[in-house]
């Protein structure tokens, strides 16, 4: 499981260097790599980050497939971290934002109702995530023309990027203030 979860990882790495194709092919064989010994929530967890690799890699049917699966593999119940990893943090609020990410990330006009209904539930401590959160919400807005809502999200993520000094979410705000 820890071998799985950490060859995900590394695909995540492998798409922050454009090379998204290859993350494609490593986190699938993640998912062959935990074989059946898994615990449910590990498998959504690989099932999302499939969803989100495929989506930068431009796999749109990809994407939809891994995201139902993930639905499908969630057990269900408030509780988020796995008994069995604790280093896995996953529930339906959180996969609900996972979704909407994935979702606004190739475009699909569902994004903004699943980002919405996700920044209704996310918890405010959780700072780093609800900065991602107006991120992908200006990225839904931006994939439908509607600028202005854009424009007010990314002020946001900026304000929130800047309390944690996120790197990662200050390249994504000027990327997409790019796209204004």
């Amino acid at each position: 499981m820890y071998l799985a979860h950490a060859t995900a990882e590394q695909a995540y790495v492998l798409c922050d260097a454009g090379r998204p194709e290859l993350a494609v092919q490593l986190v699938r064989d993640a998912q062959r790599l935990g074989g059946q010994g898994m615990s449910p929530r590990l498998r959504a967890w690989l099932y999302a980050a499939e969803a989100e690799i495929c989506a930068r890699a431009g796999l749109h049917d990809d994407c939809r497939k891994a995201l139902e699966l993930a639905m499908r593999h969630l057990p269900t119940g408030e509780e988020a971290r796995d008994p069995d990893m604790l280093s896995i943090f996953l529930n339906e609020r959180h996969l609900t934002r996972w979704r909407g990410n994935a979702l606004a990330l190739i475009g699909d006009a569902e994004a903004v109702d699943s980002l919405y209904a996700a920044l209704e539930t996310t918890d405010p401590t959780f700072i780093r995530a609800k900065a991602g959160l107006h991120c992908d919400v200006a990225q839904a807005h931006l994939s439908r023309g509607e600028y202005d809502e854009a424009q007010k999200h990314l002020r946001e993520a900026r304000l929130l990027a800047s309390r944690t000094r996120s790197v990662r979410h200050r390249r994504r705000i000027e990327q997409l203030t790019q796209s204004l």
